[in-house]
């Protein structure tokens, strides 16, 4: 059974910092930078940021702010009446909690549906959900701004995401990546294997905008393989001096970043960050896992028990919701086919869409399906063959229907 899987490729910085930062789209459109066509002194010192105390920072000082990275906004708050947390580290207060964002599309907001339609979006290829906010002390406001930019992660009270008329509907879900926690990508500190940086095809005075967090000396993470088809990718072009690409991929492909919709691996990040991971070995035998069917993401793929390989085929994320999501794609599902409650009904994988054929209860080794209470995760027959399939089966205590959670 031959197997070649993709995991998350997204990086994120795992410092306090990510609670304070505005990020914008990155790409060398002028308008999608935080403020477009401005330039200023460029300045490297000590300032104090919240959680993090002093640091050593190199940033762009336009208009009175600090510009990090050129389309980042650092809030350089010494007081703040809360303590910013990252996200990628294990105090997760910069994460919207239970992976649901309230929001407000602000009334001068030209074009609100590049808002909304970024939403629905995001709502259709992960777990997280917005919700128009009510009496929510924490939320994003969208509203118009002379570039793309927002917060990266949550910062707690009011948090705007600014869209200039040149924002469409692929940077405002961009800029929703960054208010659910998500960096650049070209950022990660092992970018250096993955992509070259022309340094003399960039604008003079910008160079700092294409260092790596570990060159910036902040503590950062990397989730799984590079990506470069990310939506939260500089294009190959961004900040050029001379039309020439300042970013060239290694690998000798040729495009960069794009702002068409999350890739696996945008959606894979997002999960990562909202949902923990966790694979299943069978009660039959340790080292038997649950496993989808040749590790296909197509929907209805059926699910077995396979040798323990530590693929995707046999990753989950667990979300707030109950759903099992599966690594191969995220917007995937374990599911019961058309929520028959008959024993023996065959379980696969499907388009998430929030129904209880599609949520589950761990608890006491056994895997519980909303459909009814009596109806658990069972190995047919209680088979210990690799291939051996999984089922809706009644719960009956039995090692075929026990799983262990690591």
């Amino acid at each position: 059974m031959s197997r070649h899987h993709r995991f998350a490729r997204l990086s994120m910085s795992a410092s306090a910092l990510s609670a304070l930062l505005l990020g914008g789209c990155g790409l060398s459109t002028e308008n999608e930078q935080a403020f477009p066509g401005q330039a200023g002194e460029v300045v490297t010192a000590r300032v104090a940021l919240p959680g993090l105390g002093f640091q050593t920072v190199t940033y762009e000082k336009i208009d009175g702010m600090a510009v990090l990275d050129g389309d980042i906004l650092l809030d350089l708050r010494e007081a703040p009446t809360r303590s910013g947390q990252s996200v990628g580290r294990t105090n997760t207060y910069s994460r919207w909690p239970e992976g649901t964002v309230p929001y407000v599309i602000d009334a001068s907001l030209p074009d609100s549906g590049r808002v909304t339609s970024a939403i629905g979006h995001w709502q259709s290829k992960t777990s997280l959900r917005f919700k128009p906010r009510t009496t929510e002390a924490d939320y994003v406001r969208f509203v118009p701004g002379s570039g793309c930019s927002s917060y990266v992660g949550k910062v707690g009270g009011e948090q705007r995401v600014n869209l200039a008329n040149g924002c469409g509907v692929g940077a405002t879900i961009h800029e929703i990546g960054h208010a659910v926690g998500l960096w650049h990508e070209q950022s990660r500190a092992d970018r250096d294997n993955y992509i070259a940086i022309n340094w003399n095809n960039i604008q003079p005075g910008t160079e700092h905008n294409f260092q790596t967090y570990a060159q910036q000396g902040m503590d950062g993470m990397d989730l799984g393989p590079y990506d470069y088809g990310s939506i939260m990718h500089y294009d190959a072009y961004a900040f050029s001096s001379n039309g020439w690409p300042t970013i060239v991929r290694k690998d000798g492909g040729g495009s960069l970043g794009q702002r068409n919709g999350l890739s696996d691996g945008d959606t894979r990040g997002a999960e990562s960050l909202y949902s923990p991971r966790a694979r299943f070995s069978s009660g039959v035998a340790v080292d038997r896992c649950l496993d989808v069917y040749n590790g296909d993401s197509a929907q209805g793929t059926s699910m077995q028990i396979w040798n323990c390989n530590g693929t995707a085929a046999q990753e989950w994320f667990l979300t707030s919701r109950g759903e099992l999501r599966s690594a191969l794609a995220p917007n995937r599902c374990l599911d019961v086919s058309n929520s028959n409650t008959t024993p023996g009904t065959r379980v696969q994988i499907w388009e998430c869409n929030g129904t209880a054929a599609q949520k589950w209860t761990i608890s006491g080794g056994e895997v519980r399906s909303a459909l009814g209470s009596n109806l658990c995760l069972d190995v047919s027959n209680a088979g210990t063959a690799v291939g051996t399939v999984v089922q809706l089966w009644d719960c009956n205590g039995t090692v075929a229907q026990k799983w262990t959670r690591f």
